[in-house]
């Protein structure tokens, strides 16, 4: 994911990291920054630059003692959005006379896929900018999780 910002002192600030991998490349001023190490970079001037943290749980920059957010922290909403899928599926699908009522699957199966969407949903929540956008993305994301097990659960019990 590529995030560009605006700094005062430094100008264009540009932070790129892979998604599949988390390989970091940083060019500030519209010069890229030689690699040190995973997280360290190295500017024209010698300037030790830090990156701290990722794109699902925000990112920084330290430059000089100065912390420039170049992805915000992950916030409150976002955390329960994606966690209310996986403690929902977890709950019922454990709990007999619950599934008497909707059979969906828990246990590991219901685990997983729930733990799967939850994930799935905190990358798209991070992905858009509108609080309205996060919040339709995290209810999506628990609609197709419950929709999956539920399908499975019926399927189990059709089995039976």
């Amino acid at each position: 994911m590529k995030t560009v910002i605006q700094h005062p002192t430094y100008g264009e600030i540009v932070y790129d990291e892979s998604a599949w991998t988390g390989k970091k490349a940083i060019s500030i001023g519209g010069t890229p920054l030689e690699k040190l190490s995973k997280k360290e970079f190295k500017m024209q001037n010698g300037t030790t630059v830090t990156a701290n943290g990722g794109f699902l749980q925000g990112a920084s920059l330290d430059i000089n003692g100065e912390k420039i957010e170049v992805i915000p922290r992950i916030k409150w909403y976002e955390i329960v959005l994606c966690v209310l899928p996986f403690l929902f599926v977890v709950i019922w699908g454990n709990v007999t006379a619950l599934c008497r009522i909707i059979p969906i699957v828990g246990g590991a199966i219901g685990g997983g896929i729930s733990g799967l969407f939850s994930v799935l949903g905190l990358w798209g929540m991070k992905s858009v900018r509108p609080t309205w956008l996060k919040i339709l993305i995290g209810l999506g994301s628990f609609a197709v999780t419950f929709g999956i097990c539920l399908g499975i659960g019926y399927a189990i019990v059709s089995a039976l």
